[in-house]
């Protein structure tokens, strides 16, 4: 019986820009625009409305134009500073702010196209010396039963991808690792391949990193290889280790993912590479009671501390379930050393148009570290994630944010 493994780590598991739906714009460090233009993606119909800012200056409504792609345009007037938001599928709120030099081109997701998935089958010949009992065979995620000559039926997007074929444990370790490169998938289709004893590279061991004190042991890495040609998927061999892909070739990557958490607050870091032992590192947590948060339909926070070079910026998000869930961006550049935020007040009828919430819900702040600008890995293109890139989060959060509760402290 085929069944489907989940990939364990995926690019657009880290956060950073597809909760918000943001894309960035990548390439060189032009000089800073004098107008910004706001794209919105759009295929399902869920937009509602959209607003900037220039400077720090009074929110205007903004007009766009177009169906499946919307784009809005303002003049920045000698500023550098700017903000954009928009409203999607009555209760969802998205706001950026940054400088035009971080972000000259900002986009944001309402929806996406349904994918268009096609069967394909791949028949892969193991060599027995490489099969033990209750291993699996793999074609990205698709997986059966292993034997001599398997056919893994897949659903892909039709078209030129790579596809990554495994030999897993009984346990899912990753006994083998080889990527097809180039194959072309169509509606029924089908392609041939093996796995030898060649393909077979030693595994790779990690050396995780130490938690701050009072946060949970790390006991492993997620590891997916990420291939110039678009397929990602998981290839630990165990927790701690990694099975390197035969076939790598220029431009594929491996990404290595680590978690910890503690009382209201986790740390994540993905780190990404070409090969060998990466080093791995957590960024700086949030100290305890550090922040201030005014409980408010529109909460306030003070206390945005944390230091470093490649601090980039913050990511609030306020949820109550059935009325609002806003997620706000704002860049380093934009915030400068100021330390406290507030998010916008948008529900304006001339603006965004949505009700001020009331009740109960949840509210997290995270702290974004990188070696590039907050907004220019776009992770909906895993090709702007370069080896030697890394995202890293510091989170804290309350699961019992009420509003005109007061001032909670946090983590």
């Amino acid at each position: 019986m085929r069944k489907r493994v989940g990939t364990a780590l995926r690019l657009c598991s880290w956060g950073l820009l597809v909760v918000l739906g943001l894309a960035g714009c990548g390439g060189g460090t032009p000089p800073p625009p004098s107008s910004i233009t706001l794209t919105v993606e759009d295929a399902s119909s869920a937009f509602n409305a959209a607003a900037y800012q220039v400077g720090t200056g009074t929110w205007q409504l903004l007009t766009t134009s177009g169906t499946t792609t919307k784009t809005g345009t303002f003049n920045l007037g000698g500023q550098t500073k700017y903000g954009v938001a928009v409203r999607c599928s009555s209760l969802v709120v998205k706001v950026i702010q940054a400088t035009a030099s971080e972000l000259p081109n900002p986009k944001v997701v309402c929806s996406s196209s349904a994918p268009s998935p096609v069967p394909f089958t791949v028949t892969v010949n193991v060599d027995s010396s490489l099969l033990a009992p209750g291993d699996f065979v793999c074609v990205n995620s698709f997986c059966q039963a292993a034997g001599a000559s398997i056919s893994v039926t897949t659903s892909l997007q039709p078209g030129n991808q790579d596809l990554l074929l495994t030999l897993k444990d009984s346990t899912g370790g990753v006994k083998v690792a080889k990527v097809l490169k180039n194959v072309n998938v169509t509606s029924g289709g089908s392609d041939t391949a093996s796995l030898a004893p060649a393909d077979q590279i030693p595994p790779v061991s990690l050396t995780l990193p130490t938690p701050p004190t009072g946060y949970s042991p790390i006991t492993g890495a997620l590891v997916s290889y990420l291939s110039a040609g678009g397929v990602m998927d998981q290839v630990n061999a165990s927790a701690t280790s990694y099975r390197p892909v035969s076939g790598f070739a220029s431009g594929d990557r491996y990404a290595a993912l680590v978690q910890t958490s503690s009382t209201n607050a986790s740390l994540m870091s993905a780190q990404v590479f070409a090969g060998g032992a990466p080093t791995l590192s957590l960024p700086q947590a949030w100290g305890s009671g550090s922040l201030a948060v005014t409980q408010s339909p529109h909460p306030s926070v003070s206390g945005l501390s944390l230091t470093g070079t490649d601090l980039r910026g913050y990511r609030f998000y306020l949820q109550i379930p059935g009325q609002i869930y806003y997620t706000a961006t704002v860049s380093k550049g934009w915030l400068g050393n100021a330390p406290g935020y507030t998010l916008p007040d948008l529900s304006a009828n001339t603006l965004l148009g949505y009700t001020a919430p009331s009740g109960s819900g949840s509210f997290d702040i995270t702290a974004f570290f990188s070696n590039k600008p907050l907004v220019s890995l776009d992770a909906l293109d895993p090709s702007s994630f370069g080896a030697g890139d890394y995202i890293r989060e510091a989170t804290a959060g309350t699961n019992n944010y009420t509003v005109g509760g007061g001032t909670v402290n946090l983590p």
